[in-house]
């Protein structure tokens, strides 16, 4: 294949889903033989070389192929469209504005905005989804029928390489929260849920790993965590390195996730992946990633429950361990870099 596949997001940036799934897709097509460049407004090139977006339009060639990566309003969106070259978008999915609008009003108005650049997404030679939850999201805008799902992840994430983690056993139990500390991952249930656990004679802790940028949810969840009596037992952890990262899941007893939105959710797969039971909400990309290997949740009671279950009955947590890291598996197969490679040379 006589081309150059050119990635283009609005902000790549590692740590970030979408900057980690651009990235590594870069790195495995590359290393099997396919020149790919990444292209950004904003980016941090710790782990690739990432070049300025208006370089894109000096650099694309006749026969080369875009994929577009789409999370959130882009302001080059029709330009891109006007290239010649042949143009894929891997649609990542978009919050819904009202999810983040008293907290995050500024990133409100840019998902709001991204709905009315939905209709453009049709004239796209292809379409590719991180998930049949944002597939059929996308739907109610244009025909995704023909769409191809592909996780956005690599199996090359270094994670998925480590050592099987053994559970770090003695002390209280522990609930581990993991992303971004956001206002629609409603990081304060999580809070609340751990308070109904001790009331049920459940000594839990939480642990919050994540980047907040938002002191106003910072103080609102700080807030929280006094009213509720559980600074002895909440910790709110910011971002970790590798080793640290390691630590929390040998630690963890589960991966609980409240967010109330979900284009994905890797976190739940590179639990299920480690041996970690999960305990997911219900409605989101999340409960597809994990299916019968995690436990999902519509009220608070229904995760308290669910978590109490996980955290004393050794038969039902050695059941979800069992049959999630056959989920993981199998997911990371379908992201691997042979399903990518024939897209891209047919498009």
């Amino acid at each position: 294949m006589n081309t150059t596949i050119r990635i283009v997001a609005p902000d790549i940036h590692t740590g970030d889903a979408v900057g980690n799934h651009c990235i590594h897709l870069a790195q495995d097509l590359n290393a099997a033989g396919l020149p790919t460049a990444l292209y950004a407004q904003r980016s941090t090139p710790l782990d690739a070389p990432i070049l300025p977006l208006e370089a894109l339009f000096e650099h694309a060639q006749a026969g080369d192929r875009l994929l577009v990566s789409y999370s959130i309003h882009d302001p080059y969106l029709e330009q891109l469209l006007a290239m010649p070259q042949r143009k894929a978008c891997y649609f990542h999915g978009v919050t819904p504005p009202e999810l983040l609008r008293e907290h995050e009003p500024v990133t409100a108005d840019l998902c709001a905005r991204s709905a009315l650049q939905f209709p453009l997404l049709a004239r796209f030679d292809l379409l590719l989804f991180n998930s049949e939850y944002n597939r059929r999201d996308l739907s109610a805008y244009i025909d995704t029928s023909q769409g191809i799902v592909i996780p956005p992840i690599s199996p090359s994430f270094k994670l998925f390489s480590w050592p099987e983690v053994h559970r770090v056993g003695g002390g209280d139990p522990l609930i581990l929260v993991l992303g971004r500390v956001v206002p629609h991952k409603r990081i304060e249930q999580a809070i609340e849920l751990t308070a109904m656990l001790h009331k049920r004679g459940c000594i839990a802790r939480l642990e919050v790993v994540g980047p907040c940028s938002n002191d106003g949810y910072r103080t609102h969840l700080n807030q929280r965590i006094e009213a509720l009596g559980l600074s002895a037992y909440v910790q709110m952890r910011g971002m970790v390195d590798e080793e640290a990262l390691q630590d929390c899941y040998a630690r963890a007893s589960v991966l609980l996730s409240t967010s109330e939105h979900e284009g994905f959710c890797v976190p739940v797969l590179e639990a299920m992946h480690l041996g970690v039971p999960v305990v997911v909400r219900q409605g989101t990309a999340a409960v597809e990633v994990g299916g019968s290997a995690v436990l999902a949740f519509s009220t608070a009671d229904e995760a308290a429950g669910q978590l109490h279950k996980v955290l004393n009955d050794q038969g039902a947590r050695d059941e979800l361990v069992k049959l999630g890291r056959e989920r993981a598996s199998a997911m990371i197969r379908q992201a691997s870099v042979d399903i990518w490679i024939p897209l891209l040379e047919r498009l």
